[in-house]
């Protein structure tokens, strides 16, 4: 009896297709070892894990792969793969649906493993919730006024920080040797790149907004160029394509005439993301919150 794996639907991404939605259930052969594990992606609603074979990307949900094809392998051609299929603006687009989508399906989620262990949940989330909403706020008064303030103190800060973490976790745990040696070093190291990071934030910057100029100008080259060439032919859509150019163009272009500008643009774009994932958390955490409470009414309801 022939079993199917995945690449017999994998056919049409060579054809035009932009991507193609296999259903786990029609599958009888699992992932092979070639498929890797890839940890950094652009944000997809509903994916649990995603994986790389060359060119191809996969996204596993909970019932489906979803498999599109890259035009550059990132382990072969990394910049190529960044400037052609993870432009800034596509990143930033996903990022916000993945947020509303997610925020939208847990809204819909009343199975019993979502309200389990309801009381450290809901109180994690508030808490969660706050930290985000107040951080946001500094975001956004940083992107208003005085954005320096994010790149000499608090990211350097942070970075300090969680160097000082790892130094005390191998501090702490000393029994573990050559892991704790490993922390302690790696701890070390953390913490002088924060410190030199906070004495050299200007030069730090400046590498941020060339990378961001030479980025976003790639994107807008390699897609305004695909959309004149190809027009219909394009995977991923004609006006995706057009509008993904253009906004990299546009942002090319103020990183290069109002750097300052553009750097309190992103910085208010990251400023509304972490909001809405605050007030997302603080909204759920209210709500298991009350279920809880209804729950112990009802177990403490006498029986009719």
């Amino acid at each position: 009896m022939y079993m199917p794996d995945i690449y017999d639907y994998l056919s049409a991404l060579h054809q035009g297709i932009w991507e193609v939605v296999i259903p786990k259930d029609l599958l009888t052969v699992p992932l092979g070892p070639e498929w890797k594990f890839s940890p950094i992606n652009v944000p997809s609603p509903g994916t649990i894990a995603s994986y790389r074979n060359g060119q191809y990307h996969l996204h596993e949900t909970k019932d489906e792969y979803k498999v599109h094809l890259d035009r550059y392998d990132p382990e072969k051609n990394p910049f190529l793969h960044l400037i052609d299929d993870a432009p800034l603006i596509l990143m930033i687009m996903e990022t916000l649906q993945t947020i509303y989508m997610t925020s939208r399906d847990a809204k819909k989620n009343t199975a019993p493993d979502f309200i389990s262990d309801q009381q450290v949940t809901w109180k994690f989330r508030l808490m969660m919730g706050v930290i985000l909403l107040f951080f946001s706020c500094i975001l956004l008064m940083m992107a208003l006024n005085q954005y320096e303030h994010l790149f000499s103190i608090l990211l350097p800060g942070v970075v300090f920080l969680n160097g000082a973490l790892v130094f005390a976790r191998g501090f702490f745990m000393r029994k573990r040797k050559e892991y704790s040696k490993k922390d302690l070093a790696n701890g070390v190291l953390v913490m002088a790149g924060g410190i030199i990071m906070a004495l050299l934030w200007e030069l730090y910057l400046f590498i941020i907004v060339f990378i961001l100029t030479i980025w976003s100008f790639g994107s807008a080259y390699v897609n305004l160029k695909r959309v004149i060439r190809e027009k219909k032919d394009i995977p991923r859509g004609l006006w995706l394509s057009l509008g993904l150019g253009t906004g990299s163009l546009i942002f090319g272009v103020l990183a290069v005439i109002v750097p300052d500008f553009l750097l309190e643009i992103l910085i208010g774009i990251l400023a509304v993301i972490v909001g809405i994932i605050g007030l997302g958390l603080l909204l759920d955490g209210y709500g298991m919150r009350n279920a809880e409470h209804l729950m112990q009414e009802q177990a403490e309801a006498p029986a009719m």
